[in-house]
């Protein structure tokens, strides 16, 4: 057993004295004695060179190893006691600290493990049960881990979004920065006002923020301000999905205005409620296997179940020509055409709640065309968010912001590796 802890630790055999027996079982832990014997080579107050043992420790030192057999595992270590035959002065002989670190009770192999679980999706509370370890040796890692952001560079892609954190935030949501191309995560805040955000910028000089060629965000009002006040260098593109999102939405409000006109108990209120994300769906996309609907009572297909539904309202109809047109053009990347089917709407055929959410991308013309030209997007940054909203609903949630910015900063460092 501890010729293969030798091994895994990279120790001299020589200095060790160990049995070849297993670990015994003391209770629910296991033990193995072993004794370091590593003689001095210079006495630190007289230099000398000669030293004679003068016997052993009073108490054995107690390294935690990795679980032996489902239990904890601990290794005794007596240590032997030189004296120089100078001066007089003694002196222990010191455990590598490939094995452990001064001061420490868990070995490094150990300590590898924790840091591995820290990077999962997972409580602590559960991580420190799998490893037989207490969850205070999850947080002293965690306390050891600086959070310090560094403002000697910024990528040239940065994305930005926000994200629901913990209570102790300065702002009611919490704001992420990410490298659109490595993917690695430039900042975690705990506040996204505009105000704090350009006060955080600020502090990388000139230089550094005239590197930053686009910033890449949702809709949010706010952010467009980063660019004048921050990085004057920097074009805006909005992530494209945020755009379709805009588009389904102004249809979906579309769809329930119609479906309010039929009567509740109606067939066509109930099908216009339950199908539509068929309605949502690419024409093109449309499967043809057929599937037998309970609603319909018969058997049909997505193709001809948008073709039954659409015919329900005129107005209808034309919403849903106008998203399948809008979709196909923003899918082919064609802006032009894309900008031209919003800027002829009519609100004498359309509702005007409907126009008026296609016509709010007009604002974002310049922005939405960059985005189809060059193929940047948030969708590094959303993922990164939905691990984040994970990790936080595994954990129960997090008391402090410090310690699930560690955590997030630990998650993200095992991807972009």
């Amino acid at each position: 057993m501890f010729h293969y802890i030798l091994s895994q630790y990279h120790l001299q055999e020589k200095d060790w004295l160990y049995s070849d027996s297993s670990p015994v079982q003391v209770g629910h832990h296991f033990e193995l004695k072993v004794k370091l014997s590593q003689p001095a080579t210079k006495c630190p107050r007289c230099q000398g060179i000669n030293f004679h043992r003068h016997g052993t420790t009073p108490h054995p030192r107690k390294v935690q190893l990795t679980e032996y057999m489902g239990l904890p595992c601990f290794l005794m270590i007596t240590i032997e006691r030189y004296r120089c035959a100078t001066c007089g002065m003694t002196q222990s002989s010191q455990i590598p600290e490939q094995l452990v670190l001064k001061g420490h009770k868990d070995a490094t192999l150990l300590k590898t493990q924790i840091i591995r679980r820290l990077t999962e999706k997972e409580s602590i509370k559960d991580a420190s049960h799998d490893l037989n370890v207490s969850p205070h040796s999850f947080y002293r890692l965690l306390n050891q881990m600086s959070t310090k952001d560094s403002f000697t560079k910024l990528p040239q892609v940065l994305c930005v979004d926000e994200f629901k954190a913990t209570k102790d935030c300065t702002g009611h949501m919490a704001f992420i920065a990410m490298d659109g191309e490595t993917h690695e995560i430039v900042t975690v805040l705990d506040d996204r006002r505009l105000e704090s955000l350009v006060k955080y910028f600020l502090k990388f000089p000139r230089k550094v923020r005239m590197r930053v060629k686009y910033l890449v965000m949702d809709m949010n009002y706010s952010y467009d301000k980063l660019i004048s006040r921050c990085f004057p260098c920097a074009q805006l593109i909005t992530d494209r999905f945020h755009v379709v999102q805009q588009m389904t939405k102004a249809f979906n409000v579309l769809r329930v205005q119609v479906m309010k006109e039929f009567d509740t108990k109606s067939p066509e209120y109930r099908h216009l409620k339950y199908y539509w994300k068929h309605l949502l769906k690419n024409y093109d996309d449309l499967s043809d296997i057929p599937f037998y609907s309970r609603s319909l009572r018969k058997w049909t297909t997505s193709r001809e179940l948008v073709e039954q539904l659409i015919n329900y309202s005129p107005i209808l109809y034309q919403g849903w020509q106008v998203l399948q047109l809008a979709s196909t053009h923003f899918r082919n990347k064609d802006s032009q055409a894309f900008f031209d089917l919003i800027e002829s709407l009519n609100t004498e055929i359309l509702p005007e709640t409907f126009v008026k959410k296609y016509q709010f991308l007009l604002r974002k013309k310049a922005s939405i065309k960059l985005a189809l030209e060059l193929g940047y997007s948030n969708g590094c940054l959303e993922g990164m968010n939905n691990k984040i909203k994970a990790i936080k609903r595994v954990a129960y949630g997090f008391r402090t912001f410090r310690n699930f910015k560690k955590r997030i900063l630990l998650m993200n460092k095992t991807v972009t590796n």
